[in-house]
């Protein structure tokens, strides 16, 4: 099905093409077979109820950051560099470092975006640092296999590529304790953290590193009169694109995020994302987190 962004007042098609040239995201026509996200945002763009709502987003999007799978190893890079200028200290005198991907312990067969992180640890990046070099590096997948080394670990970076809320990382360090592993020897290491984020897990005595720390999209932005009625109005928009859960009308814990990785969280801005329905149809989000694929193992 085609996309019919031309219904969309010029000025707003302009608007967001500036934006998409600015980001580098590419613009291009939707086909019979696969969808553009410039159209498909045109079309979001369109289905909104005023242009005061079409207004704010576009203002919003200009902050929005994508990182693509093609750029975390540049993200993970920084990420370490800031990592080893504070951990240098400990780092010199160890022989292993050991490293375990944020997981879930009730979701223990989902797809792990640490796993990928994991992934470029390993093929890449640690070739690129000499801290590296007369070290091993262990890294460790399971939550038994932590148990299993547990008198060997020393230092433990548990890694994601993004850290919304917090929620899912306090609760793999919690495992991780429970496995005989002292919260002083973790670190977290993520491309892209929400301050929110950032604040709940320091706040347990645990240090995280990023290379971008995101702040809330609205509240953190704009003076309290101001962001009160924007917050509202973002409210408002979710409830357009049929959000049926009003937690999320702002993002997961009201996070505020404007964030998308190779899977857009759901702390980012449901406008963005969230996929309802209307008269049957699936309304279809640019930067679409759908669960409709499944990993079996």
């Amino acid at each position: 099905m085609l996309i019919n962004k031309h219904i969309l007042d010029d000025k707003y098609i302009f608007e967001l093409a500036s934006i998409f040239k600015e980001k580098g995201w590419t613009i291009e026509q939707s086909t019979d077979d696969e969808y553009s996200i410039f159209d498909l945002f045109c079309d979001r763009l369109q289905s909104l109820e005023s242009d005061s709502d079409r207004d704010l987003i576009i203002e919003l999007t200009k902050n929005y950051l994508v990182v693509d799978v093609d750029e975390y190893c540049k993200y993970l890079s920084k990420t370490l560099k800031i990592f080893f200028e504070e951990k240098k200290y400990l780092l010199d005198n160890l022989n292993t470092i050991h490293v375990f991907p944020v997981q879930d312990k009730d979701y223990i067969d989902k797809t792990k975006s640490g796993n990928i992180i994991c992934y470029f640890l390993q093929g890449i990046v640690f070739r690129k640092f000499s801290v590296f070099r007369d070290k091993r590096v262990r890294i460790i997948e399971t939550f038994n296999g932590l148990e299993k080394h547990k008198d060997e670990i020393e230092i433990l970076m548990l890694v994601d590529d993004y850290v919304g809320s917090g929620d899912t990382v306090l609760g793999c360090i919690n495992t991780v304790e429970e496995k005989g592993i002292s919260k002083d020897k973790i670190n977290v290491l993520a491309l892209v953290l929400q301050e929110c984020g950032k604040n709940a897990v320091e706040g347990y005595g645990v240090p995280i590193y990023a290379s971008v720390i995101k702040n809330k999209a609205i509240s953190d932005n704009y003076e309290h009169e101001e962001a009160e009625k924007k917050v509202e109005q973002m409210k408002k928009i979710s409830k357009q694109i049929r959000v049926k859960d009003h937690n999320l009308y702002l993002g997961y814990k009201e996070s505020e995020a404007l964030v998308t990785m190779i899977k857009t969280p759901n702390n980012t801005l449901p406008f963005y994302w969230y996929e309802g329905k209307k008269d049957g149809n699936i309304m279809l989000a640019p930067f679409s987190r759908r669960n409709n694929v499944g990993v079996d193992t």
